[in-house]
């Protein structure tokens, strides 16, 4: 039994997700070189689906010093698990008041992005005397969170003396397929912190699709889907996909002309042929839109889904290859069906497919040293 077959079993399950950490260095090693700049690795949503325990651990030891999570959650759980108690970990979301200890006690940096907010962080500090570095956002057309661009930083600094505001930053709408707008966008975040060179902060605008398009003129970037090896728009960029997902044929029948598949009877064969069932279903994230749309490969032959998609399995027209199919291992998402085909048939983006794949599917990791765990 090789590595791989070896951790495939030790999941307990013949459905598992191959993380391929090499490919991850790769991407993070890209997003450096077209940044021109140190990244915040955004590892929010468990890695985009990878497990952030691990990529952000094997980020952290390939040279990235700054994370960006969602939550409090997620920040506690990356902080625990980094063996790089320095790191720069960032809540790019809202903590609510009753958690500041435990966002203090975490070394978790804040992102304000309304005085209400700040009102109440700092309150909080200046009540435990304490101090805190912050992040501060700015709105320049996300329309989403930040304080307006009108807001006058150095009266900010003094409004609030137990905040270090370390870094300023914005976020682009569109930077995927509207280079007007992000140029709209970027000139309103440079006239912003033109007016406040003298603070002393770091910066940070472009998202993934912006890395990979446009040139950084900023301290940091935020690279996330981009790191796990896709990027939205028309960008040709060399990333390198990091999960694959396998399984393997559990049953085998025959079908008849005339007769149907799964719940609702949505697909009913043209022709005799013959189905393979696949344990993996929407429960794991397999989207139920994939119905009659999706494919999966058997020893390289395309197979098409066939019949509703199930909570846990999937039925696949393997007509091709016969009932020898039994027990050979399906691709489900990898080299030959990556995640954009995925999307595009469920009319999505490649985030929601990444970010969906449940903690049901175990995540199997091939180390850059061919190690596999």
């Amino acid at each position: 039994m090789n590595n791989l077959a070896e951790a495939a079993v030790k999941s307990l399950r013949p459905t598992y997700a191959l993380i391929n950490l090499k490919n991850f260095e790769h991407n993070i090693t890209l997003a450096k070189k077209l940044s021109g700049s140190d990244i915040i690795a955004i590892v929010k949503a468990d890695a985009y689906g990878h497990g952030v325990k691990t990529t952000a651990g094997h980020a952290s030891r390939h040279g990235v010093h700054d994370f960006g999570v969602a939550t409090i959650s997620e920040g506690v759980i990356l902080r625990e698990s980094l063996e790089d108690n320095s790191a720069r970990i960032i809540v790019l979301g809202y903590v609510d008041p009753n958690f500041y200890s435990y966002a203090y006690d975490n070394k978790l940096q804040l992102t304000l992005f309304d005085s209400g907010y700040a009102d109440a962080f700092h309150s909080y500090l200046k009540n435990t005397g304490r101090s805190a570095g912050v992040t501060v956002k700015i709105d320049t057309g996300m329309g989403r969170l930040g304080f307006k661009p009108s807001l006058n930083l150095y009266e900010f600094a003094e409004r609030y003396p137990c905040f270090k505001v370390n870094h300023v930053m914005s976020h682009l709408a569109s930077s995927d397929d509207d280079p007007e707008y992000t140029s709209h966008q970027e000139g309103i975040f440079r006239e912003f912190i033109s007016k406040y060179a003298s603070l002393n902060f770091n910066t940070s605008l472009y998202n993934s699709s912006a890395i990979a398009k446009y040139k950084n003129l900023y301290n940091y970037t935020r690279p996330g889907l981009f790191l796990y090896g896709y990027v939205n728009g028309s960008a040709n960029v060399p990333l390198k996909p990091v999960m694959s997902i396998f399984s393997k044929v559990i049953h085998v029948h025959k079908l008849a002309k005339g007769e149907s598949v799964s719940y609702g009877r949505r697909f009913f064969a043209p022709n005799d042929c013959v189905i393979g069932v696949v344990p993996v279903g929407y429960a794991d994230g397999y989207n139920r839109l994939l119905t009659n749309k999706g494919a999966m490969y058997v020893e390289n032959v395309r197979c098409p889904v066939v019949g509703t998609v199930c909570m846990d399995m999937t039925m696949i027209d393997i007509s091709a290859i016969g009932e020898s199919a039994y027990g050979k291992v399906v691709e489900v998402l990898g080299s030959r069906i990556n995640a954009t085909e995925i999307a595009s048939s469920v009319n999505t983006i490649e985030y929601e497919v990444m970010c969906g794949i449940s903690d049901r599917i175990p995540r199997v990791y091939d180390y850059s040293d061919g190690s596999i765990k």
